[in-house]
């Protein structure tokens, strides 16, 4: 398991994550030996990407290199529907492209 990392965003790189899957409001990070994390943020927060990005003030699910797995805590809404996020994955090596799993 990858250490050492001041910061979330340290953290996700570590596992080959872009550190742009995280809103700039996280106020602490913890994660377990099976890769179980928990961030909490300072509040619910909205995030233009493509699509709008609904983060709870708390938000877990499990790491792997280049995915999340079981997230919960972030919705993405896509024509007026808000859908759960449960998994996220990037291309190894790392490309522009980032998939989304609803569930």
């Amino acid at each position: 398991m990858p250490s050492n990392s001041s910061t979330v965003y340290d953290f996700l790189q570590e596992y080959n994550l872009p550190p742009g899957i995280l809103p700039d409001t996280v106020k602490s990070f913890s994660v377990a030996s099976n890769g179980y994390f928990v961030i909490d943020l300072y509040g619910e927060c909205y995030v233009d990407f493509e699509y709008v990005v609904y983060y709870a003030p708390r938000v877990s699910g499990f790491l792997g290199y280049g995915s999340v797995s079981n997230l919960e805590g972030v919705q993405i809404r896509s024509y007026l529907i808000w859908y759960g996020v449960s998994y996220i994955k990037v291309d190894l090596p790392y490309s522009d492209f980032i998939y989304i799993q609803f569930g």
